[in-house]
Protein backbone atom coordinates (compact mmCIF):
# COMPACT_ATOMS: atom_id res chain seq x y z
CA UNK A 1 0.00 0.00 0.00
CA UNK A 2 1.25 3.43 -0.79
CA UNK A 3 0.31 6.43 0.93
CA UNK A 4 0.78 10.40 0.19
CA UNK A 5 -0.73 12.95 2.30
CA UNK A 6 -0.91 16.56 2.48
CA UNK A 7 -1.92 18.70 5.47
CA UNK A 8 -6.14 17.59 5.63
CA UNK A 9 -6.20 15.34 2.55
CA UNK A 10 -5.06 11.72 2.83
CA UNK A 11 -5.10 9.64 -0.02
CA UNK A 12 -3.67 5.99 -0.14
CA UNK A 13 -3.23 3.56 -3.08
CA UNK A 14 -4.36 0.23 -2.75
CA UNK A 15 -2.23 -1.62 -5.39
CA UNK A 16 -4.52 -4.29 -7.23
CA UNK A 17 -4.44 -8.00 -6.74
CA UNK A 18 -1.62 -9.95 -8.99
CA UNK A 19 -5.00 -11.15 -11.42
CA UNK A 20 -2.12 -13.33 -13.09
CA UNK A 21 -4.08 -14.91 -16.43
CA UNK A 22 -1.61 -17.89 -17.58
CA UNK A 23 -4.02 -18.04 -21.14
CA UNK A 24 -2.94 -14.74 -22.52
CA UNK A 25 -0.19 -14.41 -24.92
CA UNK A 26 0.79 -10.33 -24.84
CA UNK A 27 2.36 -10.44 -21.06
CA UNK A 28 6.42 -9.56 -21.17
CA UNK A 29 8.70 -9.57 -19.05
CA UNK A 30 11.85 -7.01 -18.19
CA UNK A 31 14.88 -7.86 -16.43
CA UNK A 32 17.42 -5.02 -16.72
CA UNK A 33 18.55 -1.95 -14.27
CA UNK A 34 16.89 0.72 -12.28
CA UNK A 35 17.43 2.85 -10.06
CA UNK A 36 15.81 1.61 -7.11
CA UNK A 37 13.06 -0.80 -6.23
CA UNK A 38 13.44 -4.58 -4.90
CA UNK A 39 16.13 -6.93 -6.73
CA UNK A 40 15.51 -10.21 -7.83
CA UNK A 41 11.82 -10.10 -6.90
CA UNK A 42 9.09 -9.75 -9.58
CA UNK A 43 6.72 -7.20 -9.56
CA UNK A 44 3.36 -7.11 -12.00
CA UNK A 45 2.81 -3.38 -13.54
CA UNK A 46 0.05 -2.43 -15.43
CA UNK A 47 0.99 0.84 -16.32
CA UNK A 48 4.10 3.57 -16.77
CA UNK A 49 2.97 4.99 -13.58
CA UNK A 50 3.15 1.64 -11.81
CA UNK A 51 6.69 1.24 -12.93
CA UNK A 52 7.76 4.48 -11.47
CA UNK A 53 5.95 3.83 -8.14
CA UNK A 54 7.93 1.03 -8.00
CA UNK A 55 11.30 1.36 -9.35
CA UNK A 56 11.06 5.52 -9.60
CA UNK A 57 11.71 7.58 -12.41
CA UNK A 58 14.19 7.02 -15.09
CA UNK A 59 18.12 7.41 -13.63
CA UNK A 60 21.04 7.70 -14.83
CA UNK A 61 23.55 4.89 -12.93
CA UNK A 62 26.02 6.08 -10.22
CA UNK A 63 29.78 6.13 -10.63
CA UNK A 64 30.74 7.29 -13.61
CA UNK A 65 30.00 3.95 -15.22
CA UNK A 66 27.08 5.21 -17.57
CA UNK A 67 25.76 3.80 -20.82
CA UNK A 68 25.71 5.44 -23.68
CA UNK A 69 23.09 8.57 -23.13
CA UNK A 70 23.65 8.52 -19.41
CA UNK A 71 20.60 6.10 -18.25
CA UNK A 72 19.76 2.40 -17.78
CA UNK A 73 17.94 1.42 -20.70
CA UNK A 74 15.29 -0.92 -19.51
CA UNK A 75 12.67 2.12 -18.20
CA UNK A 76 12.65 3.55 -21.12
CA UNK A 77 12.23 0.06 -22.52
CA UNK A 78 9.54 -0.78 -20.24
CA UNK A 79 7.80 2.69 -21.42
CA UNK A 80 8.01 1.88 -24.84
CA UNK A 81 6.03 -1.33 -24.29
CA UNK A 82 3.28 0.74 -22.66
CA UNK A 83 2.94 3.50 -25.11
CA UNK A 84 2.96 1.17 -28.08
CA UNK A 85 -0.25 -0.39 -26.50
CA UNK A 86 1.40 -3.21 -23.93
CA UNK A 87 -1.34 -3.72 -20.69
CA UNK A 88 0.53 -5.63 -18.66
CA UNK A 89 4.28 -6.90 -17.57
CA UNK A 90 6.46 -8.49 -15.20
CA UNK A 91 9.31 -6.51 -14.12
CA UNK A 92 12.54 -7.78 -12.78
CA UNK A 93 15.53 -5.27 -11.12
CA UNK A 94 19.34 -7.14 -11.86
CA UNK A 95 21.51 -5.52 -9.70
CA UNK A 96 25.43 -6.36 -8.66
CA UNK A 97 26.62 -6.26 -5.19
CA UNK A 98 24.67 -2.97 -3.26
CA UNK A 99 24.38 -1.72 -0.05
CA UNK A 100 21.18 0.11 1.47
CA UNK A 101 21.31 3.70 1.98
CA UNK A 102 20.67 4.26 5.72
CA UNK A 103 21.16 6.87 8.95
CA UNK A 104 19.98 7.07 12.85
CA UNK A 105 17.28 8.64 14.39
CA UNK A 106 17.97 9.68 17.96
CA UNK A 107 14.58 10.49 19.92
CA UNK A 108 16.59 10.86 23.66
CA UNK A 109 14.04 10.34 26.87
CA UNK A 110 10.47 11.41 24.79
CA UNK A 111 7.94 9.83 27.10
CA UNK A 112 5.55 8.37 24.73
CA UNK A 113 7.96 6.62 21.91
CA UNK A 114 8.33 3.22 22.01
CA UNK A 115 12.44 3.48 21.34
CA UNK A 116 14.77 6.53 22.13
CA UNK A 117 16.61 5.62 18.85
CA UNK A 118 15.64 4.40 15.49
CA UNK A 119 17.50 3.17 11.97
CA UNK A 120 16.04 4.73 9.13
CA UNK A 121 16.78 2.65 6.01
CA UNK A 122 15.82 3.29 1.90
CA UNK A 123 13.43 0.53 1.26
CA UNK A 124 15.76 -0.80 -1.51
CA UNK A 125 19.48 -1.52 -1.92
CA UNK A 126 21.24 1.44 -4.44
CA UNK A 127 22.88 4.66 -4.69
CA UNK A 128 19.25 6.34 -5.00
CA UNK A 129 18.64 7.05 -1.60
CA UNK A 130 21.80 9.33 -0.96
CA UNK A 131 20.86 12.67 -0.23
CA UNK A 132 17.27 11.42 1.14
CA UNK A 133 16.41 13.61 3.56
CA UNK A 134 13.57 13.47 6.48
CA UNK A 135 12.61 16.09 7.72
CA UNK A 136 10.83 15.16 11.43
CA UNK A 137 8.54 17.71 13.53
CA UNK A 138 7.66 16.31 17.03
CA UNK A 139 4.62 17.94 18.89
CA UNK A 140 3.46 17.64 22.69
CA UNK A 141 -0.06 16.78 24.31
CA UNK A 142 -2.35 19.67 23.06
CA UNK A 143 -5.99 20.19 24.00
CA UNK A 144 -6.17 18.63 20.65
CA UNK A 145 -5.30 14.90 21.48
CA UNK A 146 -2.29 13.56 22.24
CA UNK A 147 1.55 13.66 20.85
CA UNK A 148 2.32 13.40 17.11
CA UNK A 149 5.00 13.32 14.87
CA UNK A 150 4.83 14.48 10.98
CA UNK A 151 7.61 13.29 8.50
CA UNK A 152 8.59 14.63 5.31
CA UNK A 153 10.55 12.81 3.10
CA UNK A 154 12.40 14.03 0.12
CA UNK A 155 14.78 11.99 -2.54
CA UNK A 156 16.50 13.34 -5.51
CA UNK A 157 14.08 13.22 -8.20
CA UNK A 158 11.44 12.08 -6.62
CA UNK A 159 8.01 13.64 -5.24
CA UNK A 160 8.09 14.05 -1.38
CA UNK A 161 6.03 12.37 0.50
CA UNK A 162 4.39 13.98 3.90
CA UNK A 163 2.81 11.95 6.56
CA UNK A 164 1.40 14.62 9.35
CA UNK A 165 0.03 13.56 13.29
CA UNK A 166 1.12 10.57 12.93
CA UNK A 167 0.60 8.83 16.83
CA UNK A 168 3.62 7.96 18.46
CA UNK A 169 3.00 4.29 18.79
CA UNK A 170 1.94 4.21 15.24
CA UNK A 171 4.63 6.07 13.15
CA UNK A 172 6.58 2.77 12.31
CA UNK A 173 3.13 1.08 10.87
CA UNK A 174 2.52 4.18 9.25
CA UNK A 175 6.01 5.02 7.34
CA UNK A 176 5.75 1.40 6.20
CA UNK A 177 3.26 2.92 3.58
CA UNK A 178 6.45 5.06 2.38
CA UNK A 179 8.25 4.27 -0.78
CA UNK A 180 11.41 5.15 0.08
CA UNK A 181 12.02 4.76 3.76
CA UNK A 182 11.56 2.17 6.19
CA UNK A 183 11.33 3.25 10.52
CA UNK A 184 13.17 0.39 12.81
CA UNK A 185 13.13 0.48 16.42
CA UNK A 186 16.72 0.38 17.47
CA UNK A 187 16.71 0.93 21.21
CA UNK A 188 14.98 0.63 24.67
CA UNK A 189 12.27 2.70 25.47
CA UNK A 190 11.91 6.05 27.29
CA UNK A 191 11.80 6.06 30.76
CA UNK A 192 8.41 6.93 31.89
CA UNK A 193 6.61 10.18 33.37
CA UNK A 194 9.99 12.08 32.13
CA UNK A 195 8.52 15.40 30.67
CA UNK A 196 9.30 16.96 27.07
CA UNK A 197 9.99 20.21 24.98
CA UNK A 198 6.72 21.13 23.70
CA UNK A 199 8.10 20.44 20.19
CA UNK A 200 11.28 19.75 18.60
CA UNK A 201 12.27 18.53 15.40
CA UNK A 202 15.33 16.64 13.36
CA UNK A 203 16.83 16.60 9.93
CA UNK A 204 18.06 13.71 9.06
CA UNK A 205 20.36 12.32 5.42
CA UNK A 206 20.55 8.73 3.96
CA UNK A 207 24.18 8.22 3.31
CA UNK A 208 25.87 4.68 2.34
CA UNK A 209 24.16 3.54 -0.31
CA UNK A 210 26.38 1.65 -3.18
CA UNK A 211 25.53 -0.27 -6.30
CA UNK A 212 27.35 -2.32 -9.28
CA UNK A 213 26.74 -3.47 -12.39
CA UNK A 214 25.56 -7.10 -12.56
CA UNK A 215 27.46 -9.72 -13.20
CA UNK A 216 26.80 -13.12 -15.41
CA UNK A 217 25.04 -14.96 -12.09
CA UNK A 218 22.48 -11.64 -11.25
CA UNK A 219 21.38 -12.20 -14.86
CA UNK A 220 21.12 -15.78 -14.84
CA UNK A 221 19.25 -15.89 -11.49
CA UNK A 222 17.01 -13.08 -13.45
CA UNK A 223 16.73 -15.38 -15.78
CA UNK A 224 15.26 -17.99 -13.71
CA UNK A 225 13.14 -16.47 -11.46
CA UNK A 226 11.08 -15.53 -15.22
CA UNK A 227 11.32 -19.30 -15.75
CA UNK A 228 9.17 -19.40 -12.93
CA UNK A 229 6.67 -16.90 -13.86
CA UNK A 230 3.33 -18.55 -15.46
CA UNK A 231 1.79 -15.57 -17.29
CA UNK A 232 4.90 -13.69 -19.62
CA UNK A 233 4.95 -14.51 -22.68
CA UNK A 234 7.66 -12.08 -24.57
CA UNK A 235 10.88 -11.81 -22.57
CA UNK A 236 13.36 -8.64 -23.20
CA UNK A 237 16.53 -7.96 -21.28
CA UNK A 238 17.39 -4.05 -22.86
CA UNK A 239 20.42 -3.56 -20.24
CA UNK A 240 21.89 -6.86 -20.69
CA UNK A 241 24.37 -5.62 -23.89
CA UNK A 242 26.02 -2.89 -21.64
CA UNK A 243 26.57 -4.70 -18.60
CA UNK A 244 28.38 -7.90 -20.19
CA UNK A 245 30.34 -8.03 -23.96
CA UNK A 246 31.82 -11.20 -25.22
CA UNK A 247 30.93 -14.99 -24.14
CA UNK A 248 29.01 -13.87 -20.94
CA UNK A 249 26.75 -12.04 -23.03
CA UNK A 250 26.38 -15.28 -25.17
CA UNK A 251 25.85 -17.51 -22.76
CA UNK A 252 23.13 -15.52 -20.39
CA UNK A 253 21.22 -15.32 -23.86
CA UNK A 254 21.40 -18.95 -24.67
CA UNK A 255 20.79 -19.93 -20.84
CA UNK A 256 17.69 -17.36 -21.10
CA UNK A 257 16.94 -19.75 -24.51
CA UNK A 258 17.50 -22.81 -22.73
CA UNK A 259 14.69 -21.39 -19.51
CA UNK A 260 12.39 -20.39 -22.69
CA UNK A 261 12.90 -23.56 -24.76
CA UNK A 262 11.06 -26.34 -22.31
CA UNK A 263 8.11 -24.27 -22.01
CA UNK A 264 7.20 -23.77 -25.21
CA UNK A 265 5.04 -20.42 -24.84
CA UNK A 266 7.43 -17.56 -24.84
CA UNK A 267 9.42 -16.01 -26.81
CA UNK A 268 12.56 -13.94 -26.05
CA UNK A 269 12.84 -10.42 -28.46
CA UNK A 270 16.55 -10.12 -27.76
CA UNK A 271 18.75 -6.63 -28.93
CA UNK A 272 22.61 -6.14 -30.71
CA UNK A 273 24.65 -5.48 -27.42
CA UNK A 274 25.55 -1.63 -27.88
CA UNK A 275 29.10 -2.00 -28.28
CA UNK A 276 28.63 -3.76 -31.70
CA UNK A 277 28.85 -0.60 -34.13
CA UNK A 278 29.37 -2.01 -37.56
CA UNK A 279 27.35 -4.79 -39.74
CA UNK A 280 30.41 -7.38 -39.53
CA UNK A 281 29.82 -7.22 -35.77
CA UNK A 282 25.96 -7.92 -35.90
CA UNK A 283 26.36 -10.49 -38.41
CA UNK A 284 29.29 -11.99 -36.10
CA UNK A 285 27.16 -11.66 -32.92
CA UNK A 286 24.35 -13.60 -34.62
CA UNK A 287 26.56 -15.71 -36.02
CA UNK A 288 27.67 -17.14 -32.49
CA UNK A 289 23.81 -17.75 -31.47
CA UNK A 290 22.53 -19.38 -34.67
CA UNK A 291 26.33 -21.83 -34.43
CA UNK A 292 24.63 -23.76 -31.63
CA UNK A 293 22.21 -25.55 -34.41
CA UNK A 294 19.74 -26.40 -32.22
CA UNK A 295 16.32 -25.00 -33.36
CA UNK A 296 14.86 -25.64 -30.54
CA UNK A 297 16.11 -22.86 -28.81
CA UNK A 298 16.79 -20.84 -31.95
CA UNK A 299 12.73 -20.84 -32.73
CA UNK A 300 12.32 -18.99 -29.07
CA UNK A 301 14.52 -15.67 -30.69
CA UNK A 302 13.83 -12.80 -32.40
CA UNK A 303 16.41 -10.38 -32.80
CA UNK A 304 15.60 -6.72 -33.45
CA UNK A 305 17.94 -3.99 -34.58
CA UNK A 306 18.83 -0.83 -34.39
CA UNK A 307 18.05 1.22 -31.65
CA UNK A 308 15.54 3.91 -31.63
CA UNK A 309 16.02 7.52 -30.91
CA UNK A 310 13.05 8.61 -28.26
CA UNK A 311 12.01 11.87 -27.11
CA UNK A 312 13.10 12.90 -23.15
CA UNK A 313 12.66 15.40 -21.11
CA UNK A 314 16.54 16.36 -22.15
CA UNK A 315 16.28 15.89 -25.57
CA UNK A 316 16.72 12.57 -27.57
CA UNK A 317 17.73 8.88 -25.89
CA UNK A 318 18.99 5.82 -27.48
CA UNK A 319 17.03 3.23 -26.42
CA UNK A 320 17.14 -0.91 -27.63
CA UNK A 321 14.22 -1.69 -29.95
CA UNK A 322 12.90 -4.60 -27.33
CA UNK A 323 10.72 -3.08 -25.05
CA UNK A 324 8.87 -0.72 -28.41
CA UNK A 325 8.70 -4.36 -30.44
CA UNK A 326 7.06 -5.94 -27.40
CA UNK A 327 4.44 -2.93 -27.56
CA UNK A 328 3.86 -3.18 -30.97
CA UNK A 329 3.31 -7.33 -30.10
CA UNK A 330 1.11 -6.82 -27.46
CA UNK A 331 -1.06 -4.44 -29.22
CA UNK A 332 -1.63 -6.47 -32.15
CA UNK A 333 -2.01 -9.14 -29.75
CA UNK A 334 -5.10 -7.35 -28.28
CA UNK A 335 -6.30 -6.28 -31.29
CA UNK A 336 -5.97 -9.30 -33.89
CA UNK A 337 -4.57 -12.31 -32.06
CA UNK A 338 -1.77 -13.82 -30.95
CA UNK A 339 -1.10 -15.24 -34.86
CA UNK A 340 -0.72 -11.84 -36.07
CA UNK A 341 3.03 -11.18 -37.71
CA UNK A 342 4.43 -7.60 -36.19
CA UNK A 343 6.16 -6.80 -39.46
CA UNK A 344 4.87 -3.70 -41.46
CA UNK A 345 3.40 -2.67 -38.16
CA UNK A 346 4.11 1.22 -37.01
CA UNK A 347 5.83 1.83 -33.89
CA UNK A 348 4.61 4.81 -31.35
CA UNK A 349 6.15 7.20 -29.26
CA UNK A 350 10.02 7.08 -31.39
CA UNK A 351 11.09 9.85 -33.88
CA UNK A 352 14.11 7.89 -35.30
CA UNK A 353 16.93 5.18 -35.58
CA UNK A 354 19.92 5.22 -34.12
CA UNK A 355 21.71 3.77 -36.78
CA UNK A 356 20.63 4.40 -40.70
CA UNK A 357 22.11 1.23 -42.68
CA UNK A 358 21.71 1.44 -46.21
CA UNK A 359 20.05 -1.13 -48.57
CA UNK A 360 23.14 -3.73 -49.58
CA UNK A 361 24.20 -3.59 -45.22
CA UNK A 362 20.40 -4.18 -44.73
CA UNK A 363 20.19 -6.94 -46.63
CA UNK A 364 23.19 -8.57 -45.09
CA UNK A 365 21.53 -8.66 -41.59
CA UNK A 366 18.23 -9.70 -43.26
CA UNK A 367 20.31 -12.86 -44.61
CA UNK A 368 21.62 -13.11 -40.94
CA UNK A 369 18.63 -13.44 -39.29
CA UNK A 370 18.10 -10.18 -38.02
CA UNK A 371 14.52 -8.59 -38.01
CA UNK A 372 14.83 -4.54 -38.84
CA UNK A 373 13.24 -1.37 -38.24
CA UNK A 374 12.71 1.03 -40.74
CA UNK A 375 11.93 4.55 -41.98
CA UNK A 376 9.76 4.83 -44.34
CA UNK A 377 8.26 7.23 -46.35
CA UNK A 378 4.63 8.43 -44.56
CA UNK A 379 4.29 5.97 -42.61
CA UNK A 380 7.14 6.64 -39.97
CA UNK A 381 9.15 3.51 -37.72
CA UNK A 382 7.68 0.40 -39.02
CA UNK A 383 8.79 -3.30 -38.06
CA UNK A 384 10.50 -4.68 -41.06
CA UNK A 385 10.41 -8.71 -39.99
CA UNK A 386 8.85 -11.11 -38.00
CA UNK A 387 11.16 -14.13 -38.33
CA UNK A 388 12.93 -15.99 -35.22
CA UNK A 389 16.24 -17.11 -35.60
CA UNK A 390 15.70 -20.90 -36.79
CA UNK A 391 16.77 -21.81 -39.90
CA UNK A 392 13.83 -24.38 -39.90
CA UNK A 393 10.93 -23.42 -42.12
CA UNK A 394 8.37 -24.78 -39.43
CA UNK A 395 9.61 -22.49 -36.93
CA UNK A 396 10.83 -19.74 -38.94
CA UNK A 397 8.32 -17.06 -38.28
CA UNK A 398 7.32 -15.17 -35.28
CA UNK A 399 3.68 -15.56 -36.08
CA UNK A 400 3.88 -19.24 -36.46
CA UNK A 401 5.86 -19.32 -32.90
CA UNK A 402 3.35 -17.08 -31.16
CA UNK A 403 0.72 -19.05 -32.24
CA UNK A 404 2.20 -22.54 -30.91
CA UNK A 405 2.38 -20.56 -27.40
CA UNK A 406 -1.54 -19.57 -27.85
CA UNK A 407 -2.38 -23.62 -28.31
CA UNK A 408 0.03 -24.77 -25.49
CA UNK A 409 -1.43 -22.23 -22.52
CA UNK A 410 -4.99 -22.84 -24.25
CA UNK A 411 -4.25 -26.54 -24.31
CA UNK A 412 -2.21 -26.65 -20.57
CA UNK A 413 -5.38 -24.73 -18.96
CA UNK A 414 -8.35 -27.63 -20.63
CA UNK A 415 -5.93 -30.66 -19.59
CA UNK A 416 -4.58 -29.49 -16.15
CA UNK A 417 -7.39 -30.43 -14.02
CA UNK A 418 -7.63 -34.54 -15.91
CA UNK A 419 -3.97 -35.30 -15.07
CA UNK A 420 -5.16 -37.51 -12.14
CA UNK A 421 -8.33 -38.97 -13.54
CA UNK A 422 -8.10 -42.67 -14.55
CA UNK A 423 -7.19 -43.88 -18.05
CA UNK A 424 -10.36 -44.10 -19.97
CA UNK A 425 -12.48 -44.05 -22.58
CA UNK A 426 -14.72 -41.13 -20.89
CA UNK A 427 -11.23 -39.51 -19.91
CA UNK A 428 -10.36 -39.62 -23.49
CA UNK A 429 -13.42 -38.18 -25.22
CA UNK A 430 -13.36 -35.45 -22.31
CA UNK A 431 -9.70 -34.18 -23.62
CA UNK A 432 -11.15 -34.47 -26.93
CA UNK A 433 -14.05 -32.36 -26.23
CA UNK A 434 -11.82 -29.61 -24.13
CA UNK A 435 -8.73 -29.23 -26.68
CA UNK A 436 -11.28 -29.25 -29.70
CA UNK A 437 -13.01 -26.22 -28.22
CA UNK A 438 -9.68 -24.85 -27.99
CA UNK A 439 -8.76 -25.44 -31.57
CA UNK A 440 -12.18 -24.09 -32.58
CA UNK A 441 -11.81 -20.81 -30.75
CA UNK A 442 -8.55 -20.30 -32.89
CA UNK A 443 -10.24 -20.97 -36.50
CA UNK A 444 -13.02 -18.82 -35.55
CA UNK A 445 -10.62 -15.94 -34.60
CA UNK A 446 -8.72 -16.61 -38.47
CA UNK A 447 -5.28 -18.74 -36.70
CA UNK A 448 -6.36 -21.37 -38.67
CA UNK A 449 -6.35 -22.08 -42.50
CA UNK A 450 -9.22 -24.07 -44.06
CA UNK A 451 -12.77 -23.23 -44.95
CA UNK A 452 -13.99 -26.21 -43.01
CA UNK A 453 -12.38 -26.94 -38.68
CA UNK A 454 -11.93 -30.35 -40.17
CA UNK A 455 -9.25 -28.82 -42.76
CA UNK A 456 -7.21 -26.69 -40.17
CA UNK A 457 -6.80 -29.17 -36.96
CA UNK A 458 -7.06 -33.03 -35.99
CA UNK A 459 -7.43 -34.49 -32.59
CA UNK A 460 -6.02 -38.06 -31.86
CA UNK A 461 -6.92 -39.33 -28.79
CA UNK A 462 -7.85 -43.01 -29.15
CA UNK A 463 -6.35 -46.68 -29.76
CA UNK A 464 -3.33 -45.44 -32.40
CA UNK A 465 -1.55 -43.52 -29.96
CA UNK A 466 -2.77 -45.59 -26.95
CA UNK A 467 -2.02 -48.70 -27.46
CA UNK A 468 -3.14 -51.63 -25.56
CA UNK A 469 0.14 -52.25 -23.75
CA UNK A 470 0.78 -48.54 -22.78
CA UNK A 471 1.18 -47.59 -19.24
CA UNK A 472 -2.58 -47.37 -17.62
CA UNK A 473 -1.10 -43.93 -15.85
CA UNK A 474 -0.25 -42.00 -18.77
CA UNK A 475 -2.51 -40.94 -21.87
CA UNK A 476 -1.36 -39.57 -25.10
CA UNK A 477 -3.58 -36.81 -27.19
CA UNK A 478 -1.82 -35.70 -30.52
CA UNK A 479 -2.71 -32.36 -32.32
CA UNK A 480 -2.21 -31.33 -35.85
CA UNK A 481 -2.94 -27.83 -36.35
CA UNK A 482 -2.80 -25.76 -39.91
CA UNK A 483 -1.97 -21.74 -39.48
CA UNK A 484 -3.45 -19.55 -41.81
CA UNK A 485 -0.67 -18.76 -43.96
CA UNK A 486 1.56 -21.55 -45.80
CA UNK A 487 3.17 -23.87 -43.24
CA UNK A 488 3.42 -27.40 -42.26
CA UNK A 489 0.69 -28.21 -40.15
CA UNK A 490 1.67 -27.84 -36.21
CA UNK A 491 1.94 -31.17 -34.29
CA UNK A 492 2.04 -31.05 -30.65
CA UNK A 493 1.91 -34.42 -28.40
CA UNK A 494 0.19 -33.89 -25.05
CA UNK A 495 0.66 -36.27 -22.49
CA UNK A 496 -0.91 -36.62 -19.04
CA UNK A 497 1.04 -38.74 -16.67
CA UNK A 498 -0.41 -39.33 -12.90
CA UNK A 499 3.09 -39.58 -11.80
CA UNK A 500 4.61 -36.49 -13.76
CA UNK A 501 1.43 -34.10 -14.68
CA UNK A 502 0.98 -32.35 -17.61
CA UNK A 503 3.93 -32.34 -20.32
CA UNK A 504 3.35 -30.94 -24.10
CA UNK A 505 5.92 -31.68 -26.65
CA UNK A 506 6.42 -30.21 -30.14
CA UNK A 507 6.70 -33.01 -32.49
Amino acid sequence: MASEALPGVSLTLAPRGSGAEPLRTDVAAFLGRFGRGPVGAPVRVESWNDVMGAFGPPASPPGGAAPRDGAFATPYALRGFFENGGRTAWVLRVSGPATTARTRWTVGPLSGFPATRYRVAATSPGAWANGARLAIRYQASTVAGPPTVSVRVTVPGESPEVFPGLPLLEAVDRLSASRFVRLLPDGPPPPPGRPGPISTSWDLTLTGGTESPPTRAEYEDAVAVQAELAEPALVALPDLGTDLSGTAHTDVVLELLRSVAPLHDRLAVLDVPRRLSSVDEVVDWVGSLTATGDDRLLDCAAVYHPALRVPDRHGLRTVPASGHVLGVIARLDGERGAHHTPANAVILEAVDLADDFPEPQQARLFDAGVDLVRCTRGRGLTVWGGRTLSADARSRYVAHRRLVHLLVRAVRRVAGPLVFDVNSPELRLTLVRAVTSVLLSAFRAGALAGARPEQAFRVVCDGTDNPPGQDPGELVCEIEAAPAVPMEFIRLRLVLGQDRGLEVIEA
